[in-house]
């Protein structure tokens, strides 16, 4: 809302409740009683102030507005309490229109919008009932029938009939009630039908909504002071009702984006993951097919050469080194492709895997797993973080034995490697776990470090078989993954 507009409303409301309270210090009629004079403007106000704020800050939604809209109608329903016969007149037929715009606000509530279909229709006829529909029984209702002997001259008064004016009040009365109960069962039906984000602001409106329409139904059926007190007092709470629905409506919807966020971040971070160790099992194959199958090739031509030139001892000797350092290369650059990604893992599964790494580490390894039918995933991230914790054995351990256990059960895999070396490891600096932890943690996993110091160290891993943003089948949307 803009600045002018702001002012406008403002202004108005300010005119609109001098003018009402004006209204009633002046007017002769008993009922326009000092309820009316202290309570209406508050209610008037409460209702513009709350939808102001409403406004600034859901300004997306048409409730604020509503809000202002219903103070302003309570404004109008004052001019039925004026001395003039022409104003007394009018006010009979507009002095509903709050409660048609009440209405229009408990439909519509959160979002102040009404689709096309059974809503609509409903507050269409409660802004036709609520005014225009209170003609029928003015047009044969005299002072008598009105309830109110010092009231002015009814203006819409064409021949006057006690019986023909209380059956058609009687008539308009079992609309209000026929209109009551559709509402309620709109209401309760959306509640139902709500899931659970919707249903903790729709409840305490429309319990409120209704409450508070009762309680001025009831109000003016008694008017007296008493239940005028009653019934301002209550109207005069009821935008704080709303206020807290809207906001709590507003936190329930970003609460779920929140969730929707994280769900896709995470769903991300696996995305990333999967394309990493896609990209590792290309390299590792480009290495095994490629740079390897050349070297091996080039080792066999120096052994042809090697036979061709025997009897040069010089030119042997040469190519005896070179095949020694062609061979170390080879070694080298197989132990490169294994830690890229190992052949054995994509061929032979998890557990012959873990067995290669226990046959290669210098310090003696007990393997016990089972590692049958688990996803591509979950095995990769397993397998790097039995071999980095092995490695760790063997760099800072100091250990003469160490253990690895793979167990799965409740749509969990547990991975443990233990060792009996010196203990004291703080994954904070620099043990190569702490990378690990993020692969784990985008599989929902988590990795735990327990290593008092002399007490050697225990490394546990726990990762969901298959967690709900697993999703190693969108590969081809990430570059790279193929």
């Amino acid at each position: 809302m803009t600045a002018a507009r702001l002012r406008a409303v403002l202004l108005g409301a300010a005119l609109c409740t001098a003018g009402a309270i004006t209204i009633l210090l002046t007017s002769d009629r008993e009922d326009a009683t000092i309820a009316w004079a202290v309570l209406a403007p508050i209610v008037v106000w409460s209702f513009i102030g709350t939808g102001l704020y409403a406004t600034h800050r859901r300004p997306g939604s048409r409730v604020g507005m509503l809000m202002v809209a219903l103070g302003f109608a309570w404004c109008v329903a004052a001019i039925s309490l004026v001395n003039s016969a022409l104003a007394f007149s009018v006010g009979l037929v507009v002095a509903g229109v709050w409660a048609a715009v009440f209405l229009h606000l408990l439909v519509s509530f959160p979002t102040g919008r009404l689709p096309p279909g059974n809503d609509r229709r409903i507050v269409v006829a409660g802004y036709v009932l609520f005014t225009v529909g209170a003609i029928p029984p003015l047009l044969f209702s005299g002072p008598h029938e009105l309830a109110c002997d010092d009231c002015p001259e009814n203006l819409w008064l064409i021949q006057r009939d006690t019986d023909l004016a209380n059956a058609l009040t009687a008539i308009q009365t079992a609309l209000y009630a026929v209109l009551l109960v559709v509402v309620i069962a709109r209401l309760w039906r959306r509640w139902r039908r709500a899931d659970a984000l919707d249903r903790a602001p729709l409840a305490p409106v429309y319990a409120c909504g209704l409450v508070a329409l009762l309680v001025v139904t009831v109000g003016a059926a008694a008017d007296t002071p008493a239940a005028w007190w009653v019934a301002f007092g209550v109207t005069a709470l009821l935008p704080i009702a709303f206020l807290g629905g809207l906001l709590q409506s507003h936190v329930a919807r970003l609460d779920a984006e929140l969730v929707t966020r994280l769900q896709e971040l995470r769903a991300s971070r696996v995305r990333l993951v999967n394309a990493g160790d896609a990209e590792r099992r290309r390299l590792e194959r480009d290495l095994h097919d490629g740079a390897q199958a050349r070297l091996v090739s080039v080792n066999l031509l120096l052994g042809r050469l090697k036979l061709m030139v025997e009897g040069d001892a010089d030119a042997t000797a040469t190519l005896d080194r070179a095949q020694s350092e062609l061979r170390t290369g080879l070694a080298e650059l197989r132990e490169l492709a294994r830690g890229i990604h190992p052949a054995v893992l994509t061929t032979h599964g998890l557990e012959p895997a873990i067995r290669a790494l226990a046959a290669r580490s210098p310090v003696p390894v007990t393997v016990d797993a089972d590692t049958a039918d688990l996803p591509s995933p979950v095995e990769i991230a397993a397998y790097f973080v039995v071999s980095e914790a092995l490695t760790n054995v063997t760099k800072y351990a100091h250990a003469s034995s160490a253990t690895v256990t793979v167990r799965r059960g409740d749509g969990v895999v547990w991975v443990e490697i233990a060792d009996d070396g010196v203990g004291g490891a703080d994954p904070s600096r620099g043990s190569g776990l702490s990378g690990l932890a993020d692969r784990v943690a985008a599989l929902d996993g988590t990795i735990t470090v327990d290593s008092p110091p002399g007490a050697g160290t225990r490394v546990r891993g726990e990762i969901p078989i298959a967690p709900p943003a697993l999703e190693p089948d969108r590969l081809d949307a990430v570059p790279g993954a193929t």
